[in-house]
C-alpha cells in the first residue's frame, strides 16, 4: 500500500520530536527550578539579615529615647517637689537635671512655664531667653493631659542648623491644670552616627518616623528629606497593617524599588524600617543564574538539530496553529472589547496603556490621558431608564470614534459611564483641546436631559499628561482627579491637572 511506507517516517519523526521536547523540558525545569530556589534563597537571606538589623536599630532606638525619658520624669518630679522651690538656684538646678541629660547627642532639657517661656535651662543657671509656644509639643501637652512622653516634628536648630527630635512631657498644678512642659532634645545625627555603624551596605537604608509620617531620621542622611511627610507615599498604609511586616515597593525619597522590612518601636508612635535595593539582593543570584541559562541553552541548542527531521511535520502542524491562532485572535479581541458600545473595555486600556508608556519610555515622546464621564448620569438612568442610558452611552462611544485616530491613538470604555482616550505623542495643552473637542462634539447631539444643567446630556473630561518618573497609576490617578474636579466646577467642562488650561464650558 502506497501510505505503508510514508507513515514509519512520520511516526519515527513523532518520536524522535516526542523525546526530544521531553529531555528539553526536563533540563529547562531543573535548571528553572534551581534559578527559582536560588531567587528565594537570596530573597529569604536578605530578609533574615534585614529583620535582625532591624531588631537591632528598634533595641537602640527605644533605649534612647528611655534613657532620655528618665531624666525628664525626673525633671517633672522635681518640679512638682515643693521642697525644690527654696533652694538656691545652683543646686536647685544639679537637683532638676543628672548627668545623663548631657550625654553625647542628647541635649538641653527645659523647663517652660503656661506662657512657652523657658524658666529652667540645664546648661545654665539663668535659663536662656528661649521661648516656644508654636511648637507642636508645646501646643499637644497645652490641649491635652493624658500624651504622657510626646515625640514632636524634628527641629533645625538656629545656632548651627542641626536636626533635632524633641522630646517632651506635661507639668501641671495639682488641680490638673496646665503648667506648662519639659522638653529636651536628641540629635539626629547622634542616630545617623549609630546606624552608620549597623548599615549592611549595597545600598541600604535604615530610617524612622512618627506615625503621623514625619521622618525623624535615616542614613544615608538627605538633611532636606529630615521632617518630610512620607504619608503621601503609596505603601505608607502599609506600615500599620501588622506591627512588623516586610512589602516591596518604590521608596519615594530615592525612587528606587527597594524590600521594606519594617516594624513598630516598642509601644511608641515610631517606626522603624531599612530598606534594601532590589537590585542588590538581584546581585547576590542573578550572575549564577545566568551561567546556568547559558549552559542548559547551549545543550539545548545541541538538541534542535535534532528536529529538522521533523519539518514537514512541524510545518503541516504550523498550518493547524496558525487556524487555531486566528480562532484565538477573535478570542481574544472579544476578550478586549466592551459588549455594549463595541470600544475595547478596561482590560485592553491597561495593556494599551502599559505598553504606551515603554514607547514613551523608549522614544522621550509625550503621552496624555483624558478620562471623561456622562454627567449626571444616574438621574438619566432614573428619568429615563436604563436602554435609554444605554444609548447615550453608545453615543459617546460612536463620537471618541470620530474623534481618535487610530491605531495610534486609543478610546476604551473602563466602566460604568466612564470613558478613556490615550494619545500618545500629545502634550497637555494638546490634549486638553482634544478633550474640548470630544466635550463640544457631543453636546452637539443635544440629547435630551432634564436632570442635568442646560437640559442635554453633556460630559466632564480630566486631563493629565503622563510624567517621566510616574507610574500609569499615578497618571491615572492624576487624570481621575482632574475629572473630579471638572465635576466639582460645575460639570460640562474639561480640566487639566496642575500645570496644563482648563477648558471652559460652552452653553
Amino acid at each position: 500500500m502506497p501510505s505503508g511506507p510514508r507513515s514509519r517516517p512520520s511516526t519515527a519523526s513523532r518520536t524522535l520530536a516526542g523525546s526530544i521536547v521531553v529531555a528539553t523540558l526536563a533540563i529547562g525545569a531543573a535548571s528553572g527550578l534551581t534559578v527559582m530556589q536560588m531567587r528565594a534563597s537570596a530573597w529569604d537571606q536578605v530578609g533574615r539579615v534585614s529583620q535582625n538589623l532591624l531588631e537591632s536599630v528598634e533595641h537602640m532606638v527605644d533605649r534612647n529615647i528611655e534613657l532620655y525619658d528618665l531624666s525628664l520624669q525626673a525633671v517633672v518630679e522635681g518640679l512638682h517637689n515643693p521642697e525644690a522651690e527654696g533652694i538656691a538656684p545652683g543646686l536647685r538646678q544639679a537637683v532638676l537635671f543628672d548627668r545623663a541629660a548631657t550625654a553625647n547627642g542628647l541635649g538641653a532639657i527645659l523647663a517652660l512655664d503656661a506662657q512657652g517661656r523657658a524658666f529652667a535651662d540645664s546648661t545654665a543657671v539663668v535659663p536662656r531667653r528661649l521661648s516656644y509656644p508654636d511648637a507642636d509639643f508645646f501646643r499637644v501637652h497645652k490641649e491635652r493631659g493624658d500624651v504622657g512622653l510626646y515625640i514632636g516634628k524634628p527641629i533645625r536648630k538656629e545656632t548651627d542648623g542641626r536636626w533635632t527630635i524633641p522630646l517632651s512631657r506635661r507639668l501641671a498644678y495639682a488641680d490638673g491644670t496646665f503648667a506648662g512642659v519639659v522638653v529636651g532634645t536628641i540629635d539626629v545625627g547622634y542616630f545617623n552616627a549609630l546606624f552608620d555603624r549597623l548599615s549592611i551596605g549595597d545600598g541600604t537604608r535604615i530610617a524612622f518616623f512618627r506615625d503621623s509620617g514625619e521622618l525623624l531620621a535615616r542614613t544615608p542622611r538627605p538633611e532636606a528629606a529630615i521632617g518630610w511627610s512620607v504619608t503621601e507615599a503609596p505603601y505608607f498604609h502599609r506600615f500599620f497593617e501588622r506591627r512588623a511586616g516586610q512589602f516591596v515597593d518604590v521608596a519615594r525619597i530615592d525612587s528606587v524599588e527597594v524590600l521594606f522590612s519594617y516594624s513598630r518601636i516598642g509601644k511608641r508612635p515610631l517606626v522603624a524600617t531599612v530598606m534594601v535595593p532590589t537590585q542588590a539582593i538581584a546581585g547576590l543570584w542573578q550572575p549564577r543564574a545566568i551561567a546556568i541559562v547559558a549552559v542548559v541553552a547551549f545543550l539545548c541548542s545541541g538538541m534542535i538539530g535534532l528536529t529538522l527531521v521533523l519539518q514537514r511535520e512541524l510545518e503541516r502542524r504550523a498550518r493547524a496553529e496558525e487556524r487555531a491562532l486566528a480562532a484565538n485572535r477573535d478570542l481574544a479581541r472579544l476578550a478586549h472589547t466592551d459588549g455594549l458600545t463595541g470600544l475595547p473595555n478596561r482590560r485592553h486600556f491597561d495593556q494599551a496603556f502599559a505598553r504606551a508608556r515603554e514607547d514613551v519610555a523608549r522614544n522621550g515622546a509625550p503621552l496624555a490621558l483624558i478620562l471623561l464621564d456622562a454627567d449626571r448620569f444616574k438621574r438619566y438612568n432614573d428619568t429615563y431608564g436604563h436602554l435609554a442610558g444605554d444609548e447615550v452611552l453608545r453615543a459617546v462611544a460612536r463620537v471618541l470614534r470620530r474623534q481618535v485616530r487610530e491605531p495610534d491613538e486609543t478610546a476604551c470604555r473602563i466602566g460604568g459611564e466612564e470613558f478613556a482616550v490615550l494619545l500618545p505623542g500629545a502634550s497637555g495643552a494638546a490634549a486638553a483641546a482634544r478633550a474640548e473637542r470630544i466635550r463640544q462634539a457631543l453636546a452637539r447631539l443635544r440629547i435630551p436631559h432634564v436632570g442635568n444643567e442646560g437640559g442635554v446630556v453633556t460630559v466632564s473630561l480630566g486631563v493629565a499628561e503622563a510624567l517621566p518618573a510616574e507610574t500609569e497609576g499615578q497618571c491615572f490617578s492624576a487624570a481621575d482627579a482632574a475629572l473630579y474636579e471638572a465635576k466639582r466646577q460645575g460639570r460640562n467642562r474639561v480640566v487639566v491637572r496642575p500645570g496644563g488650561e482648563a477648558g471652559t464650558r460652552v452653553a
